[in-house]
Protein backbone atom coordinates (compact mmCIF):
# COMPACT_ATOMS: atom_id res chain seq x y z
CA UNK A 1 0.00 0.00 0.00
CA UNK A 2 1.25 3.80 -0.71
CA UNK A 3 2.04 5.86 1.92
CA UNK A 4 -0.60 7.88 3.51
CA UNK A 5 -1.41 11.43 1.57
CA UNK A 6 -0.76 14.36 3.82
CA UNK A 7 -2.73 17.22 1.97
CA UNK A 8 -0.27 19.91 3.01
CA UNK A 9 2.30 18.75 1.39
CA UNK A 10 0.62 17.86 -1.57
CA UNK A 11 -0.54 21.67 -1.97
CA UNK A 12 2.92 22.81 -1.23
CA UNK A 13 4.35 20.38 -3.94
CA UNK A 14 1.40 21.56 -6.64
CA UNK A 15 1.93 25.15 -6.32
CA UNK A 16 6.02 24.95 -6.25
CA UNK A 17 5.95 23.01 -9.46
CA UNK A 18 2.72 24.17 -11.31
CA UNK A 19 2.07 27.43 -9.94
CA UNK A 20 5.46 29.27 -8.87
CA UNK A 21 4.40 31.04 -5.53
CA UNK A 22 1.55 29.89 -2.86
CA UNK A 23 -1.64 31.25 -3.11
CA UNK A 24 -2.75 30.40 -0.02
CA UNK A 25 -2.43 33.80 2.00
CA UNK A 26 -5.99 34.91 3.77
CA UNK A 27 -4.36 38.34 4.76
CA UNK A 28 -2.45 39.16 1.80
CA UNK A 29 -2.55 42.98 1.30
CA UNK A 30 -1.26 44.81 -2.14
CA UNK A 31 2.05 45.75 -0.37
CA UNK A 32 2.65 42.69 0.02
CA UNK A 33 3.17 42.04 -3.65
CA UNK A 34 4.63 45.78 -3.71
CA UNK A 35 7.36 45.01 -1.63
CA UNK A 36 8.12 41.36 -3.59
CA UNK A 37 8.24 42.81 -7.56
CA UNK A 38 10.44 45.76 -6.17
CA UNK A 39 12.86 42.98 -4.30
CA UNK A 40 12.70 41.07 -7.62
CA UNK A 41 12.92 44.19 -10.27
CA UNK A 42 15.78 45.95 -8.27
CA UNK A 43 17.69 42.45 -7.50
CA UNK A 44 18.31 43.30 -4.12
CA UNK A 45 17.36 44.49 -0.57
CA UNK A 46 18.69 46.85 2.27
CA UNK A 47 19.25 45.83 5.68
CA UNK A 48 17.14 48.92 6.87
CA UNK A 49 17.96 48.13 10.11
CA UNK A 50 18.96 51.91 11.01
CA UNK A 51 15.51 52.91 9.24
CA UNK A 52 13.53 50.02 11.47
CA UNK A 53 14.89 51.03 15.09
CA UNK A 54 13.91 54.61 14.28
CA UNK A 55 10.67 54.35 12.96
CA UNK A 56 9.29 51.36 14.46
CA UNK A 57 8.44 52.19 17.86
CA UNK A 58 6.47 49.39 19.14
CA UNK A 59 4.33 46.50 18.38
CA UNK A 60 0.67 45.87 18.42
CA UNK A 61 0.83 45.48 22.14
CA UNK A 62 2.91 48.77 22.69
CA UNK A 63 5.99 46.59 23.51
CA UNK A 64 9.30 48.49 22.47
CA UNK A 65 12.08 46.40 21.16
CA UNK A 66 15.40 45.81 22.33
CA UNK A 67 17.48 48.85 20.61
CA UNK A 68 14.61 50.74 19.88
CA UNK A 69 13.69 52.56 23.21
CA UNK A 70 13.78 56.65 23.16
CA UNK A 71 16.43 57.07 25.14
CA UNK A 72 18.90 55.07 23.00
CA UNK A 73 17.71 56.38 19.84
CA UNK A 74 17.81 60.13 20.93
CA UNK A 75 21.60 59.40 21.84
CA UNK A 76 22.13 57.14 18.65
CA UNK A 77 21.05 60.17 16.36
CA UNK A 78 22.66 63.47 18.74
CA UNK A 79 26.13 61.46 18.41
CA UNK A 80 25.74 60.98 14.83
CA UNK A 81 24.68 64.46 14.61
CA UNK A 82 21.73 64.08 12.47
CA UNK A 83 19.16 66.25 14.72
CA UNK A 84 19.33 69.84 15.32
CA UNK A 85 20.27 71.22 18.33
CA UNK A 86 17.23 72.17 20.67
CA UNK A 87 15.68 69.24 19.49
CA UNK A 88 14.25 67.67 22.87
CA UNK A 89 13.24 64.02 23.14
CA UNK A 90 9.88 64.54 23.06
CA UNK A 91 9.76 66.24 19.79
CA UNK A 92 11.97 62.74 18.58
CA UNK A 93 9.37 60.43 20.00
CA UNK A 94 6.48 62.34 18.42
CA UNK A 95 8.03 62.03 14.80
CA UNK A 96 9.03 58.41 15.16
CA UNK A 97 5.08 57.82 15.76
CA UNK A 98 4.65 59.31 12.49
CA UNK A 99 6.93 57.70 10.81
CA UNK A 100 5.65 54.52 12.07
CA UNK A 101 2.20 55.50 10.86
CA UNK A 102 3.55 56.19 7.38
CA UNK A 103 5.67 53.07 7.16
CA UNK A 104 2.72 50.82 7.80
CA UNK A 105 0.11 52.73 6.12
CA UNK A 106 -1.47 50.03 4.09
CA UNK A 107 -0.95 47.77 7.61
CA UNK A 108 2.15 45.44 6.15
CA UNK A 109 4.22 46.09 9.26
CA UNK A 110 4.50 43.96 12.28
CA UNK A 111 7.12 45.01 14.57
CA UNK A 112 8.62 41.70 16.11
CA UNK A 113 11.34 40.64 18.21
CA UNK A 114 14.60 41.67 16.54
CA UNK A 115 12.89 43.45 14.51
CA UNK A 116 13.16 41.08 11.44
CA UNK A 117 11.68 41.51 8.11
CA UNK A 118 9.37 37.92 8.51
CA UNK A 119 6.26 40.12 8.63
CA UNK A 120 7.77 43.93 7.40
CA UNK A 121 6.64 45.00 3.97
CA UNK A 122 7.23 48.71 4.00
CA UNK A 123 4.45 51.48 2.57
CA UNK A 124 7.67 52.87 0.72
CA UNK A 125 9.35 53.21 -2.54
CA UNK A 126 12.91 53.55 -3.16
CA UNK A 127 15.97 51.11 -2.86
CA UNK A 128 15.99 52.07 0.92
CA UNK A 129 13.01 49.83 1.79
CA UNK A 130 13.76 46.54 0.26
CA UNK A 131 14.03 43.97 2.62
CA UNK A 132 13.92 40.30 2.21
CA UNK A 133 11.68 37.81 1.45
CA UNK A 134 8.48 38.40 3.57
CA UNK A 135 5.31 36.70 4.50
CA UNK A 136 2.71 36.70 1.36
CA UNK A 137 5.48 37.99 -0.91
CA UNK A 138 6.14 35.47 -3.26
CA UNK A 139 3.28 36.26 -5.11
CA UNK A 140 5.32 39.14 -5.92
CA UNK A 141 8.37 38.07 -6.48
CA UNK A 142 6.55 35.98 -9.32
CA UNK A 143 4.80 38.45 -11.43
CA UNK A 144 8.44 40.69 -10.92
CA UNK A 145 10.25 37.90 -12.59
CA UNK A 146 7.73 37.53 -15.43
CA UNK A 147 7.71 41.68 -16.05
CA UNK A 148 11.77 41.54 -16.17
CA UNK A 149 11.87 38.27 -18.51
CA UNK A 150 8.72 39.91 -21.22
CA UNK A 151 8.48 43.44 -20.37
CA UNK A 152 12.42 44.20 -19.35
CA UNK A 153 11.54 47.79 -20.38
CA UNK A 154 9.44 48.19 -17.65
CA UNK A 155 11.20 46.79 -15.14
CA UNK A 156 14.28 48.68 -16.02
CA UNK A 157 12.44 51.88 -15.65
CA UNK A 158 10.94 51.00 -12.63
CA UNK A 159 14.55 49.88 -11.20
CA UNK A 160 15.51 53.61 -12.22
CA UNK A 161 12.49 54.78 -9.86
CA UNK A 162 14.20 52.61 -7.22
CA UNK A 163 17.39 53.77 -7.61
CA UNK A 164 16.94 57.65 -7.59
CA UNK A 165 15.17 57.50 -4.27
CA UNK A 166 13.72 61.05 -4.45
CA UNK A 167 10.44 60.90 -3.57
CA UNK A 168 9.16 62.60 -0.34
CA UNK A 169 9.33 59.33 1.91
CA UNK A 170 12.86 58.34 1.15
CA UNK A 171 13.85 62.04 1.66
CA UNK A 172 12.61 61.95 5.02
CA UNK A 173 14.55 58.83 6.04
CA UNK A 174 17.93 60.55 4.17
CA UNK A 175 19.87 60.87 7.51
CA UNK A 176 19.38 56.75 8.14
CA UNK A 177 19.62 55.33 5.02
CA UNK A 178 21.44 52.53 4.31
CA UNK A 179 23.58 50.90 1.53
CA UNK A 180 23.82 47.30 2.75
CA UNK A 181 22.57 46.19 -0.44
CA UNK A 182 22.70 42.20 -0.68
CA UNK A 183 21.62 40.35 -3.31
CA UNK A 184 17.99 38.78 -4.65
CA UNK A 185 18.52 36.77 -7.88
CA UNK A 186 14.96 34.63 -8.02
CA UNK A 187 13.24 33.92 -11.30
CA UNK A 188 9.99 31.98 -9.91
CA UNK A 189 8.49 31.63 -13.18
CA UNK A 190 11.59 29.85 -15.39
CA UNK A 191 10.94 26.44 -13.67
CA UNK A 192 7.55 25.94 -14.38
CA UNK A 193 6.64 23.64 -17.10
CA UNK A 194 3.70 26.51 -18.89
CA UNK A 195 6.72 28.66 -19.39
CA UNK A 196 8.86 26.18 -20.56
CA UNK A 197 6.75 24.45 -22.60
CA UNK A 198 4.27 27.56 -23.51
CA UNK A 199 0.96 26.97 -25.58
CA UNK A 200 -0.85 29.29 -27.46
CA UNK A 201 -2.17 30.94 -23.79
CA UNK A 202 0.74 31.17 -22.26
CA UNK A 203 2.10 33.01 -25.80
CA UNK A 204 -0.98 35.23 -25.51
CA UNK A 205 -0.67 36.14 -21.67
CA UNK A 206 2.85 37.12 -21.82
CA UNK A 207 2.52 39.20 -25.26
CA UNK A 208 -0.32 41.03 -23.15
CA UNK A 209 1.84 41.83 -20.84
CA UNK A 210 4.78 42.91 -23.05
CA UNK A 211 2.45 45.22 -25.16
CA UNK A 212 0.21 46.66 -22.01
CA UNK A 213 4.03 47.65 -19.76
CA UNK A 214 5.59 48.85 -22.70
CA UNK A 215 2.10 51.33 -23.10
CA UNK A 216 2.41 51.82 -18.85
CA UNK A 217 6.27 52.97 -18.83
CA UNK A 218 5.87 55.40 -21.69
CA UNK A 219 2.93 57.27 -20.04
CA UNK A 220 4.82 56.82 -16.92
CA UNK A 221 7.66 59.00 -18.42
CA UNK A 222 4.76 61.88 -18.82
CA UNK A 223 3.57 61.27 -14.97
CA UNK A 224 5.45 63.54 -12.14
CA UNK A 225 5.34 61.96 -8.98
CA UNK A 226 6.93 58.68 -8.83
CA UNK A 227 5.43 57.33 -5.88
CA UNK A 228 1.51 57.32 -8.10
CA UNK A 229 3.74 55.83 -10.80
CA UNK A 230 5.10 52.94 -8.43
CA UNK A 231 1.27 52.65 -6.53
CA UNK A 232 -0.17 52.28 -10.32
CA UNK A 233 2.25 50.06 -11.34
CA UNK A 234 1.44 47.46 -7.89
CA UNK A 235 -2.13 47.81 -9.26
CA UNK A 236 -0.89 46.36 -12.93
CA UNK A 237 0.87 43.32 -11.44
CA UNK A 238 -1.91 42.63 -8.85
CA UNK A 239 -4.31 42.75 -11.81
CA UNK A 240 -1.86 40.64 -13.73
CA UNK A 241 -1.25 38.20 -11.40
CA UNK A 242 -5.03 37.56 -10.83
CA UNK A 243 -4.70 36.87 -14.87
CA UNK A 244 -2.37 34.16 -14.55
CA UNK A 245 -4.27 32.19 -11.82
CA UNK A 246 -7.72 32.25 -13.79
CA UNK A 247 -5.84 31.00 -16.47
CA UNK A 248 -3.92 28.27 -14.96
CA UNK A 249 -6.29 25.34 -16.35
CA UNK A 250 -5.91 26.87 -19.92
CA UNK A 251 -1.89 27.08 -19.58
CA UNK A 252 -2.28 23.46 -18.14
CA UNK A 253 -5.27 21.55 -19.36
CA UNK A 254 -5.82 23.48 -22.82
CA UNK A 255 -9.24 25.10 -21.58
CA UNK A 256 -10.78 28.03 -23.01
CA UNK A 257 -9.52 31.33 -21.28
CA UNK A 258 -12.38 32.84 -18.85
CA UNK A 259 -13.25 36.21 -20.11
CA UNK A 260 -13.05 39.36 -17.69
CA UNK A 261 -16.50 40.87 -18.28
CA UNK A 262 -16.17 44.65 -15.83
CA UNK A 263 -19.50 45.80 -14.77
CA UNK A 264 -20.03 49.65 -15.30
CA UNK A 265 -23.60 49.58 -15.20
CA UNK A 266 -24.10 50.76 -11.07
CA UNK A 267 -26.83 48.50 -10.25
CA UNK A 268 -27.32 45.56 -8.30
CA UNK A 269 -27.41 42.66 -9.92
CA UNK A 270 -30.97 41.66 -9.60
CA UNK A 271 -31.74 44.73 -11.67
CA UNK A 272 -28.91 44.38 -14.32
CA UNK A 273 -28.42 41.63 -16.77
CA UNK A 274 -24.82 43.07 -16.98
CA UNK A 275 -23.79 42.94 -13.45
CA UNK A 276 -25.37 39.01 -13.65
CA UNK A 277 -22.88 38.54 -15.77
CA UNK A 278 -20.17 39.96 -14.51
CA UNK A 279 -20.86 37.84 -11.58
CA UNK A 280 -20.84 34.50 -13.68
CA UNK A 281 -17.64 35.82 -14.78
CA UNK A 282 -15.99 35.76 -11.48
CA UNK A 283 -17.84 32.29 -10.77
CA UNK A 284 -16.01 31.18 -13.89
CA UNK A 285 -13.17 32.41 -12.96
CA UNK A 286 -12.61 30.87 -9.25
CA UNK A 287 -14.47 27.44 -10.96
CA UNK A 288 -11.29 27.76 -13.06
CA UNK A 289 -8.66 27.50 -10.62
CA UNK A 290 -10.71 24.84 -8.58
CA UNK A 291 -10.58 22.58 -11.77
CA UNK A 292 -6.97 23.58 -11.74
CA UNK A 293 -5.77 22.64 -8.74
CA UNK A 294 -7.73 19.05 -9.05
CA UNK A 295 -6.21 18.10 -12.05
CA UNK A 296 -2.84 19.53 -10.44
CA UNK A 297 -3.43 17.25 -7.13
CA UNK A 298 -3.99 14.17 -9.87
CA UNK A 299 -0.96 15.09 -11.24
CA UNK A 300 1.47 14.39 -8.30
CA UNK A 301 -0.99 11.33 -7.59
CA UNK A 302 0.06 10.16 -10.53
CA UNK A 303 4.29 10.65 -10.13
CA UNK A 304 3.63 8.94 -6.68
CA UNK A 305 2.61 5.99 -8.26
CA UNK A 306 -0.78 5.65 -7.10
CA UNK A 307 -3.54 3.21 -8.69
CA UNK A 308 -7.04 3.30 -8.83
CA UNK A 309 -6.90 0.18 -6.45
CA UNK A 310 -4.68 2.02 -3.96
CA UNK A 311 -6.41 5.43 -3.66
CA UNK A 312 -9.49 2.55 -3.15
CA UNK A 313 -8.06 1.05 -0.09
CA UNK A 314 -6.25 4.25 1.43
CA UNK A 315 -6.43 5.94 4.81
CA UNK A 316 -8.23 9.37 5.09
CA UNK A 317 -5.58 11.66 4.33
CA UNK A 318 -4.96 13.71 6.91
CA UNK A 319 -3.54 17.87 6.51
CA UNK A 320 0.10 16.93 8.09
CA UNK A 321 1.06 14.51 9.81
CA UNK A 322 0.22 13.47 13.45
CA UNK A 323 -3.10 15.29 12.49
CA UNK A 324 -5.77 12.58 12.82
CA UNK A 325 -8.70 12.81 10.13
CA UNK A 326 -12.21 14.80 10.85
CA UNK A 327 -15.24 12.91 10.11
CA UNK A 328 -15.80 15.46 7.60
CA UNK A 329 -12.53 13.85 5.89
CA UNK A 330 -13.87 11.01 6.25
CA UNK A 331 -17.19 11.57 4.56
CA UNK A 332 -15.52 12.99 1.85
CA UNK A 333 -12.91 10.40 0.89
CA UNK A 334 -15.32 7.53 1.49
CA UNK A 335 -17.78 9.84 -1.23
CA UNK A 336 -14.65 9.91 -3.52
CA UNK A 337 -14.61 6.02 -3.53
CA UNK A 338 -17.76 5.79 -4.10
CA UNK A 339 -17.38 7.76 -7.36
CA UNK A 340 -14.32 6.10 -8.40
CA UNK A 341 -15.75 2.93 -8.64
CA UNK A 342 -17.13 3.68 -12.14
CA UNK A 343 -13.54 5.53 -13.32
CA UNK A 344 -12.51 3.02 -16.14
CA UNK A 345 -8.88 4.10 -15.69
CA UNK A 346 -6.05 5.31 -13.10
CA UNK A 347 -6.11 8.97 -14.48
CA UNK A 348 -9.93 8.95 -14.44
CA UNK A 349 -9.70 7.99 -10.49
CA UNK A 350 -6.75 10.34 -9.81
CA UNK A 351 -8.99 13.37 -11.14
CA UNK A 352 -11.91 12.13 -8.58
CA UNK A 353 -9.47 11.93 -6.14
CA UNK A 354 -7.51 15.20 -6.55
CA UNK A 355 -11.17 16.93 -7.15
CA UNK A 356 -11.56 15.87 -3.47
CA UNK A 357 -8.49 16.44 -2.14
CA UNK A 358 -9.11 20.27 -2.94
CA UNK A 359 -12.12 20.30 -1.36
CA UNK A 360 -10.82 18.79 1.66
CA UNK A 361 -7.84 21.95 1.46
CA UNK A 362 -10.78 24.05 1.55
CA UNK A 363 -12.10 22.82 5.18
CA UNK A 364 -8.66 22.04 6.29
CA UNK A 365 -6.28 25.02 5.49
CA UNK A 366 -6.61 28.76 6.91
CA UNK A 367 -7.27 29.55 3.47
CA UNK A 368 -7.28 28.65 0.11
CA UNK A 369 -6.37 29.96 -3.44
CA UNK A 370 -9.49 31.76 -4.35
CA UNK A 371 -9.75 33.27 -1.00
CA UNK A 372 -6.20 34.53 -2.03
CA UNK A 373 -7.37 36.03 -4.97
CA UNK A 374 -11.06 37.52 -3.76
CA UNK A 375 -9.06 39.29 -0.50
CA UNK A 376 -6.13 40.56 -3.03
CA UNK A 377 -8.67 41.59 -5.62
CA UNK A 378 -10.66 43.19 -3.23
CA UNK A 379 -7.94 44.95 -1.81
CA UNK A 380 -7.06 46.32 -4.97
CA UNK A 381 -10.55 47.75 -5.99
CA UNK A 382 -11.21 44.91 -8.96
CA UNK A 383 -13.46 43.05 -7.28
CA UNK A 384 -17.04 44.22 -5.74
CA UNK A 385 -19.22 44.29 -3.17
CA UNK A 386 -15.76 45.54 -0.76
CA UNK A 387 -16.97 43.12 2.10
CA UNK A 388 -13.79 40.63 1.43
CA UNK A 389 -15.89 37.80 2.16
CA UNK A 390 -18.50 38.44 0.21
CA UNK A 391 -19.45 35.35 -2.36
CA UNK A 392 -21.17 37.03 -4.84
CA UNK A 393 -18.29 39.08 -6.35
CA UNK A 394 -18.22 41.25 -10.12
CA UNK A 395 -15.50 43.33 -12.15
CA UNK A 396 -16.61 46.82 -10.85
CA UNK A 397 -13.05 48.75 -11.14
CA UNK A 398 -12.02 51.75 -9.15
CA UNK A 399 -11.22 54.69 -10.48
CA UNK A 400 -7.19 53.88 -9.22
CA UNK A 401 -7.68 50.28 -11.26
CA UNK A 402 -9.29 51.98 -14.04
CA UNK A 403 -6.95 54.24 -14.72
CA UNK A 404 -4.03 52.08 -14.51
CA UNK A 405 -6.15 49.78 -17.11
CA UNK A 406 -6.26 53.06 -19.59
CA UNK A 407 -2.38 53.79 -19.21
CA UNK A 408 -1.75 50.13 -19.82
CA UNK A 409 -4.07 50.80 -23.00
CA UNK A 410 -3.48 53.95 -24.65
CA UNK A 411 -0.09 55.55 -25.34
CA UNK A 412 0.53 59.23 -25.00
CA UNK A 413 -1.36 61.38 -26.81
CA UNK A 414 -2.65 58.50 -29.22
CA UNK A 415 -6.15 58.57 -30.05
CA UNK A 416 -8.14 55.37 -29.89
CA UNK A 417 -11.99 54.38 -31.20
CA UNK A 418 -13.92 52.60 -29.36
CA UNK A 419 -14.00 49.70 -31.31
CA UNK A 420 -9.86 49.84 -31.32
CA UNK A 421 -10.32 50.04 -27.15
CA UNK A 422 -12.24 46.90 -27.18
CA UNK A 423 -9.88 44.98 -28.93
CA UNK A 424 -7.14 46.08 -26.94
CA UNK A 425 -8.38 46.17 -24.11
CA UNK A 426 -9.10 41.78 -24.70
CA UNK A 427 -5.41 41.48 -25.98
CA UNK A 428 -3.72 42.79 -22.94
CA UNK A 429 -5.86 41.78 -20.10
CA UNK A 430 -8.75 39.59 -21.20
CA UNK A 431 -11.32 42.33 -20.94
CA UNK A 432 -14.35 42.69 -22.00
CA UNK A 433 -17.03 45.79 -21.99
CA UNK A 434 -19.50 44.79 -24.11
CA UNK A 435 -21.18 46.45 -27.36
CA UNK A 436 -19.55 44.62 -30.41
CA UNK A 437 -19.74 41.22 -32.43
CA UNK A 438 -16.13 40.55 -31.39
CA UNK A 439 -16.90 40.66 -27.61
CA UNK A 440 -19.49 38.82 -27.77
CA UNK A 441 -17.83 36.05 -29.06
CA UNK A 442 -15.22 35.83 -26.70
CA UNK A 443 -17.82 35.87 -23.86
CA UNK A 444 -19.24 32.47 -25.87
CA UNK A 445 -15.93 31.35 -26.62
CA UNK A 446 -14.68 31.40 -23.03
CA UNK A 447 -17.96 29.02 -22.27
CA UNK A 448 -20.20 31.50 -20.63
CA UNK A 449 -23.71 30.53 -20.50
CA UNK A 450 -25.43 33.90 -21.55
CA UNK A 451 -27.99 35.33 -20.24
CA UNK A 452 -27.56 38.54 -21.32
CA UNK A 453 -28.57 40.58 -24.87
CA UNK A 454 -26.17 42.57 -27.40
CA UNK A 455 -28.32 45.51 -26.21
CA UNK A 456 -27.15 45.44 -22.17
CA UNK A 457 -23.72 45.42 -23.43
CA UNK A 458 -23.94 48.17 -25.83
CA UNK A 459 -26.04 50.02 -22.88
CA UNK A 460 -22.64 48.71 -20.59
CA UNK A 461 -20.11 50.30 -23.00
CA UNK A 462 -22.04 53.61 -22.82
CA UNK A 463 -21.44 53.69 -19.23
CA UNK A 464 -18.01 53.02 -19.59
CA UNK A 465 -17.28 55.80 -22.13
CA UNK A 466 -19.58 58.06 -19.97
CA UNK A 467 -16.93 57.37 -17.11
CA UNK A 468 -14.21 57.88 -19.02
CA UNK A 469 -15.63 61.72 -20.50
CA UNK A 470 -16.49 62.42 -16.76
CA UNK A 471 -12.49 61.34 -16.04
CA UNK A 472 -11.15 63.95 -19.00
CA UNK A 473 -10.14 60.63 -20.90
CA UNK A 474 -12.37 60.57 -23.99
CA UNK A 475 -15.07 62.45 -25.74
CA UNK A 476 -17.82 61.66 -28.12
CA UNK A 477 -17.43 63.84 -31.23
CA UNK A 478 -20.38 65.53 -33.29
CA UNK A 479 -20.80 62.46 -35.32
CA UNK A 480 -21.26 60.15 -32.63
CA UNK A 481 -17.81 58.78 -32.50
CA UNK A 482 -16.24 58.13 -29.21
CA UNK A 483 -12.36 59.11 -28.87
CA UNK A 484 -10.30 57.93 -26.08
CA UNK A 485 -6.46 60.05 -25.22
CA UNK A 486 -4.88 60.38 -22.34
CA UNK A 487 -2.84 63.15 -23.24
CA UNK A 488 -0.81 65.57 -20.82
CA UNK A 489 0.64 64.62 -17.13
CA UNK A 490 -2.01 65.97 -14.96
CA UNK A 491 -4.75 63.33 -15.29
CA UNK A 492 -3.34 61.71 -11.90
CA UNK A 493 -6.09 60.49 -9.50
CA UNK A 494 -4.63 61.43 -5.93
CA UNK A 495 -5.08 58.48 -3.03
CA UNK A 496 -4.68 57.60 0.57
CA UNK A 497 -1.95 54.89 0.80
CA UNK A 498 1.25 54.24 -1.83
CA UNK A 499 -0.18 50.39 -2.18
Amino acid sequence: MSERIYLHSFRKEVDSTYVGFTPNGGSIKPVHVASGVQRCIYGGYNTTMKIKRLALVSGAKGNVPAGSELETIYATLAAEETIEDGIVEGSVESMRNVMQRLLSADKGVYVVEGLKDDMISFTAGSKYFLTRTSIYEDTGEFIGGIICSYCPELAIYIKEILEKADDPISLLFEPVHENAMQVFEKSRHEDIPAFKNANDSVKWYVNGIKKSGKCLMENFKQHPNPLTQLRLFNFYCIFQLIRYMAMLEAFYCEENVRSILLDFSGIAPRQSSVARASEMSYTQMYKSINRFYAWGYAQKLKEKDYSKAELMASETPTYEENKKASAELDTLWEMAKERAISCTTDDEARLVFGETMYDMLALEASSHPVNCLKILGTSAGILYPPDKMHPNKRFVLSQDILEMILRSTVSPDEILSGSEMRIRLWERFGIIVGGSTFELERLQNSGMLLQIDEDSLECNFTDFAALLESMDFAEVMADGILQIRLGGTDQCLKSKNLF
